[in-house]
């Protein structure tokens, strides 16, 4: 079967990826792509036809290192413009449903919403399991329509679809797209599995995607198989004779509730303003089963109107290295300051009228074009993901809680459902996607302080002695905010549990002016320290009970830190 990558690269992701030819190659004798050697190194070929419940691998070591700076070859219903909830598919979990054991997979509070539901135009099971006596493979069970189509050959169109396209809320039958359409008019989403004949597919899902009057287009996509890999892509025309496509999409849903297996991810935060980010193009080089991001998604600093924070999106959603890593894999988000403006500018308890409308428009604009399942004007952005036994990812909003006079960094049920997770998660990992870091940072951060969770101290400690009292283990928070990359431990000393967990800190794009003294002055407690951008994949090994951590240089591609970790 023909490798699925290089074909379905749009001319700018081409481009690109000629630029950084080096980094492209595997570090083996075969020409795949890096990303696809590492795919099948990591799962074989399923990976690529996409098959139900797909390994990832059962290997603790499998492109893992001992020691800094060794490298190695390889690790590896959405709101309309009415308010109503608009879902596509056949019967599978809503949001925020609840799992087997009883724990909660999404947002509880947009169960339930109304809205019309529309059917598949392929209709295809919700269950990649095989009951007792039943013959039928998962794989059969997934299976889709094979139909005569070559989405490559179909023109790029980057009038149509001038920004990225994204994939989100993977679940393990269900998954939220989201685009803008610039021209306002329905177009086709398809969602489709590779078919072993070249010029046709597994088609999966065909719907409309019918955008609000200013272009935007969201839908949630249920009747899905788990830990599967699906295509898709958004097309203009008839279905017959389609004239142009946007970007194609790769997501994988969430593996089965039972299933146990490694977990790749890919985390970025603090784009910056400068739209170039070679920290994200050498990312999407490696492979991941889900991209996060931690906030500073896009700095629209500076803007106040909704049309103005609109165009500050585009901006960013245009540029070619922000397309491609995107395209890679699904995607779960928290937001930090510069989604709106500038951290100082956000006192919730004192803004003035003017303020909270400014607020107001930028929450508009961050959750009509991210692919997150939450409704105005609101927008409960705190949430959770399970990927089998292997991790639970936790979402936190940090950023607009807050209620200094109360000494409230996350509000009271906020801190509720971070400790409802982490104490009755059945994962092997909590994996706390915490946007600014929990860490006890030495000096100099220690003047902005106050704008972490060292400013509200009582909530910290509050959420430290839970873990230890609760023996939590294996809790890793993820962080961005500060422009640097570090791995650290919570505490630089003492031997309770909570101090000894640990936390990544990323930067994609922004850098710090600090030098780099992490290391230098506050051995042992961070592992890693640089004030600038670098690509970060992280895989999660419950067999292994570790983390490996890998921090890539943009520029040459090379591990300059790779570590496989343990809580100890």
């Amino acid at each position: 079967m023909a490798a699925p990558r290089e074909s379905a690269r749009a001319p700018e992701e081409r481009e690109m990826a000629e630029r950084r030819d080096d980094l492209s190659k595997p570090r083996t004798t075969t020409d795949l792509p890096r990303r696809d050697f590492l795919r099948l190194s990591l799962g074989g070929a399923a990976l690529l036809a996409g098959c139900g419940d797909d390994e990832i691998g059962d290997s603790a070591s499998a492109g893992t290192s001992g020691s800094t700076g060794e490298t190695t070859g390889g690790s590896g219903g959405a709101s309309t413009s009415n308010g109503t909830s608009e879902t596509s598919g056949g019967a599978s979990e809503s949001a925020g449903s609840t799992t087997g054991d009883g724990t909660s997979t999404g947002d509880p509070s947009t169960s339930g919403s109304s809205g019309d539901t529309s059917t598949t135009a392929v209709d295809t099971a919700t269950s990649g399991t095989t009951t007792e006596g039943d013959t039928t493979t998962g794989d059969e069970l997934c299976a889709g329509e094979v139909i005569a189509f070559d989405p490559e050959a179909i023109p790029l169109d980057d009038e149509t679809f001038p920004l990225a396209v994204m994939a989100g809320e993977m679940k393990p039958t269900s998954i939220m797209v989201t685009v803008f359409i610039a021209d306002g008019a329905p177009k086709t989403l398809r969602i489709w599995r590779k078919s072993q004949e070249d010029g046709f597919v597994e088609l999966i899902h065909e719907a409309p995607m019918i955008p609000t009057p200013e272009g935007y287009a969201k839908l949630a996509v249920e009747g899905l198989c788990p830990g599967t890999w699906y295509y898709y892509g958004f097309f203009a025309g008839d279905p017959d004779a389609f004239t142009g496509r946007s970007i194609i999409g790769e997501v994988r849903t969430a593996i089965a509730d039972d299933a146990l297996e490694t977990l790749t991810i890919a985390m970025t935060a603090c784009n910056g303003s400068s739209l170039d980010w070679p920290a994200l193009e050498v990312t999407a080089d490696e492979y991941y089963d889900v991209f996060i991001h931690l906030g500073d998604m896009a700095y629209n600093d500076g803007a106040e109107t909704l049309e103005e924070y609109r165009a500050s999106w585009k901006k960013y959603l245009s540029v070619a290295g922000f397309k491609l890593a995107y395209a890679r894999a699904g995607l779960y988000a928290t937001w930090d300051d510069h989604e709106i403006d500038d951290n100082s500018n956000f006192d919730r308890e004192t803004m003035d009228p003017q303020e909270l409308q400014r607020r107001q428009n930028a929450m508009d604009a961050y959750f009509e074009l991210v692919p997150i399942d939450a409704e105005g004007p609101n927008y409960r952005l705190w949430r959770s993901f399970r990927w089998g036994m292997t991790a639970e990812i936790i979402v936190l909003d940090c950023r607009y809680e807050r209620r200094p006079s109360q000494k409230l960094y996350i509000s009271a049920l906020q801190m509720m459902f971070l400790k409802d997770r982490l104490l009755n998660s059945p994962c092997h990992f909590k994996i706390v996607m915490n946007s600014v870091p929990i860490t006890n940072m030495p000096l100099p951060w220690d003047i902005a302080a106050n704008d972490r969770w060292e400013g509200y101290p009582g909530q910290r400690k509050e959420v430290m002695d839970f873990i230890t009292q609760n023996d939590i283990t294996n809790v890793w928070f993820l962080s961005g905010d500060f422009h640097v990359c570090f791995v650290s431990r919570l505490e630089p000393s003492g031997s309770a549990l909570a101090n000894r967990t640990r936390e990544i800190a990323v930067t994609g794009g922004n850098e710090n002016p600090i030098p780099e003294i992490l290391t230098q002055l506050n051995q042992p407690q961070f592992d890693y320290g640089t004030h600038k951008a670098r690509g970060c994949v992280l895989t999660f090994d419950p067999m292994a009970d570790a983390v490996n951590v890998r921090f890539i240089d943009p520029q040459s591609g090379v591990d300059l830190y790779n570590k496989s970790l343990t809580q100890a």
